[in-house]
């Protein structure tokens, strides 16, 4: 099997050292509380991942504004008033007491794939009028197939709901929200924020032609529908300040005729990184109408090493790539320089001690994911969030003592990162400056400048 010397070896991201390359994808775990707080089985299901070895702990979609609260996908944590800071911060201080590093995955809003809780209300979008709807063909089977018996509730994501497109206004006023959300995910002592633009969620949306029929400054030419999400990177980059690394999950693609290229997702891409992005994580696909890539069966998974290569060429910021779960396969991708670190989801549910198992040698006592998803169809039909037939433990990790925080350890610090440093204030923000528009629309996204 050889060693696994690029899998234990430390990386930075921005400012912040991880211990190994091994990453917990964010995942939509559905263990928060109904009204967005980190629960104790919240704190519990990361402890067990961050004892379990992984360096860098990713949280799902947080909801960074009220009005993205109002339309999630299940029971996502919310962090966008200072009420929500206290359970943030035991779940980092929770975390940090067992050696990983963690990520604020922040979301501006689920856009058209949002749900309000009666499935009937509007939700907002980068264009109103333009509900989704999801190709059987086109789905994870076994996901779709074992939801849809299981529940009528996980039938009514089949078509999402009427949307409204949102105004310039609405816009503005959301992404001011947002940037502040992003402050006090620094209070809370994270020491990354990952920008939440993948997989037809409304960052992404505003980047596609297939959810994107805006004729006005968000919309129409490839350079206007990166506008979004170029401000929102923009803004979160001033936000959170020199101490804490941003980096940014996109699709490599979107398997969709008329969709997203690759090439134009390498160019948002480089246009990140030319605004200060730390570093870049890879999905997949158009989202919940093409779902069989944002969860690939093997088949459909294979081109991923290759697709991360691409974008590893295109840029020098790191590149986390998806679903290696073979430790063999993932020193191999690291090894071959196809991308920089390894991010894991169903994996991480089955086995939560998995980098622990391969720093230590015990490749063999690892247990691997068959991708029967029966963790993410309990969540889709709603049944109390995922459980796995492999790890009895998992959604039941609030009950082990040893996934518990104890006392704070010798010269740990009192004060989260953010604090201790500082942030910059958003009283008299950059982006809100007296240059006009028109003159601020003549200087390019890419190099000096930008910002």
């Amino acid at each position: 099997m050889g060693n696994f010397d690029n899998l234990n070896s430390s990386i930075k991201i921005g400012p912040v050292e991880l211990k190994n390359r091994y990453v917990v994808a964010p995942m939509n775990e559905t263990f928060a509380g109904a009204v967005g707080e980190a629960t104790a089985q919240y704190i519990a299901y990361f402890a067990a991942r961050a004892k379990g070895g992984f360096g860098l702990i990713t949280t799902g979609a947080i909801m960074g504004t009220k009005l993205a609260s109002k339309y999630v996908w299940g029971r996502n944590p919310y962090l966008f008033s200072p009420l929500h800071i206290q359970g943030m911060s035991l779940f980092n201080e929770t975390c940090h007491h067992f050696g990983a590093q963690t990520a604020a995955q922040m979301t501006i809003g689920f856009g058209r794939q949002g749900h309000s809780d009666d499935h009937h209300e509007l939700t907002p979008a980068a264009t109103g009028g333009l509900p989704y709807e999801v190709a059987v063909e086109k789905s994870c089977h076994p996901l779709v197939d074992d939801s849809f018996r299981r529940s009528e509730i996980a039938r009514e994501f089949l078509v999402g709901q009427n949307t409204f497109e949102m105004s310039i206004d609405l816009i503005h006023s959301e992404q001011k929200e947002y940037a502040r959300s992003i402050q006090l995910a620094g209070k809370a002592g994270f020491d990354a924020i990952d920008i939440h633009g993948p997989h037809g969620y409304l960052e992404h949306q505003f980047l596609s032609p297939l959810s994107n029929k805006r004729t006005d400054m968000y919309g129409g030419s490839w350079r206007n529908r990166k506008r979004f999400l170029l401000e929102v990177a923009e803004q979160t980059r001033y936000a959170a300040g020199n101490g804490i690394a941003v980096g940014c999950r996109i699709s490599a693609e979107e398997h969709m005729e008329g969709g997203l290229t690759r090439e134009e997702m390498i160019d948002v891409a480089q246009d990140m990184q030319a605004i200060g992005i730390d570093y870049i994580s890879l999905s997949d696909g158009a989202g919940y109408p093409e779902n069989g890539h944002l969860v690939p069966d093997p088949e459909r998974w294979a081109h991923w090493p290759d697709a991360a290569a691409d974008f590893k060429k295109a840029l020098k910021i790191p590149v986390i790539m998806v679903g290696a779960h073979d430790p063999v396969l993932a020193e191999s991708i690291l090894a071959e320089g196809k991308a920089d670190l390894i991010a894991l989801g169903r994996q991480s549910f089955v086995d939560p001690e998995l980098p622990n198992k391969v720093a230590a040698g015990n490749i063999k006592d690892i247990i691997i994911c068959k991708r029967c998803n029966i963790c993410l169809s309990r969540s889709l039909a709603d049944c109390g969030g995922p459980r796995c037939p492999h790890n009895p433990i998992l959604g039941r990790e609030f009950e082990f003592p040893e996934y518990h925080m104890g006392p704070r350890r010798p010269n740990e610090p009192i004060m989260p990162r953010a604090v201790r440093g500082g942030m910059p204030s958003l009283q008299r923000p950059w982006w809100k400056s007296e240059v006009p528009y028109e003159e601020k629309n003549s200087i390019p996204f890419r190099g000096p400048g930008t910002r």
